[in-house]
């Protein structure tokens, strides 16, 4: 893609659904393009990037060409908080997709300009795209792909490289583990012992799929109850935590 333009999927202010920001207003962007095909993924317009993105304000919901230049984002970057009485520092930008690493080139460029706090999510798909990035980063969030929720695109992943990238870089991080009912106790504990050697201390969520479309159902309580009694012993901040956003009706 080009590194001089960005293509998106949609931008829009909601309360954040997942992670350490719960419950926060933040200013989302999605970006448009994703190697990966997970199978309880409930984006799945933004696997490709498409000739519109949509706008989300509380008047409605507006379409515009793709893709936008560095002055066009920031422009409507500003023009979506101002409707809500806000300015950049006012709350977190969280950069996420898709797969924000696709278009690594234009966010190194773009992302130091931006004057509040900003949370880049990632699949750990490029390691070295994540290091160009890192600086302008107030907070990584690593989606760890477990091999039994991934229909294409496990060849792809760098996840235990971006954490140590994360790590020399001193970068705040937390890691996601989408879980659902065909996740195997094996996947956890490997996937668990690997974040624990690459990220010490790191906050680690097992969060219960939400059920989207065919895709797999949740857990039961039981299972994410034992998962997180078995790892205890690991130096990890291992928490359970369901999205809420599907909770609360909001996008």
């Amino acid at each position: 893609m080009d590194s001089d333009r960005l293509h998106l999927d949609e931008v829009f202010l909601s309360l954040q659904g997942e992670g350490m920001e719960v419950g926060r207003p933040q200013l989302f962007l999605r970006l448009g393009g994703c190697p990966l095909r997970c199978s309880y993924c409930d984006t799945p317009r933004s696997w490709t990037a498409r000739p519109q993105y949509e706008v989300h304000l509380p008047s409605g919901t507006v379409q515009r060409d793709n893709p936008v230049d560095g002055q066009g984002l920031h422009d409507l970057l500003k023009d979506v908080l101002q409707v809500h009485g806000l300015v950049p520092a006012d709350v977190m930008l969280s950069v996420t997709g898709g797969e924000p690493l696709q278009q690594a080139a234009f966010l190194e460029a773009w992302l130091p300009q931006w004057t509040g706090p900003i949370l880049l999510e990632t699949a750990g798909v490029h390691a070295e795209a994540l290091r160009s990035v890192l600086s302008s980063v107030a907070l990584l969030s690593m989606d760890w792909k477990l091999p039994s929720t991934l229909r294409e695109g496990e060849d792809l992943l760098q996840a235990a490289s971006c954490l140590a990238v994360a790590r020399e870089q001193g970068t705040a991080t937390q890691v996601k583990l989408v879980v659902t009912e065909e996740t195997t106790d094996e996947e956890v504990a490997t996937a668990l012992t690997a974040i624990a050697a690459e990220s010490p201390d790191c906050v680690v969520f097992l969060q219960p799929v939400t059920p989207f479309g065919k895709g797999p159902a949740a857990p039961d309580a039981a299972r994410l109850l034992a998962w997180s009694l078995a790892h205890r012993s690991l130096p990890l901040d291992l928490r359970v935590l369901p999205q809420i956003h599907p909770l609360l009706g909001v996008r």
